[in-house]
């Protein structure tokens, strides 16, 4: 063999030696986590208690807390709980376009921005915290009915991007928890 084979093969099993002591470093997101559990088991194990959301901010907050119970625990078993999850929600409306003809507003964005914090259960140590914001549009039509379903159904829509975001930044957090 030529010296220039060998420098060729020597810089391969270099590379492949890096990348395998690097490979350790990395860890699958949904692989087991940490303390040996499922990120599964982990994430269903946290409770996202009743929260008595002011009158406007009700439906926003009854769908917000059904979209994180079902991204968090989507198969319904009972796991016993480890964890809570105390929630803030703001909610805003604004409205860009408005129609010059009649002064109305031809659409509506939902904002919203959700505040959380996970704890043990009984409170005494905070795992992780933070805030996750998005927005939502709808269209205003000249029937009433249409105006109150397209803005139920982006409410709705809000709900699960933010209950998706949480779900993503609690799982980065739980897979390395020990």
């Amino acid at each position: 063999m030529s010296s220039l084979n060998l420098k060729g093969l020597a810089h391969v099993a270099l590379v492949a030696g890096l990348s395998l002591g690097l490979s350790a470093c990395f860890r699958p997101l949904h692989g087991p986590t940490a303390s040996g559990q499922t990120l599964q088991t982990e994430l269903a194990s946290i409770d996202v208690p009743e929260v008595e959301w002011p009158p406007q901010l009700a439906n926003a907050g009854h769908y917000l807390r059904s979209e994180l119970i079902y991204a968090l625990n989507g198969s319904g078993s009972a796991i016993p709980k480890r964890y809570n999850l105390r929630l803030a929600f703001t909610k805003s409306q604004t409205s860009p376009v408005v129609d010059t003809q009649y002064g109305t507003a031809s659409s509506v964005i939902v904002g919203g921005t959700l505040t959380y914090t996970l704890t043990t259960l009984d409170g005494a140590t905070v795992i992780t915290q933070g805030t996750a914001t998005s927005t939502a549009s709808f269209d205003r039509f000249p029937q009433r009915f249409a105006n109150i379903r397209a803005a139920r159904d982006a409410e709705i829509r809000l709900s699960k991007d933010l209950a998706d975001q949480v779900r993503t930044r609690l799982s980065a957090v739980l897979a390395t928890r020990t």
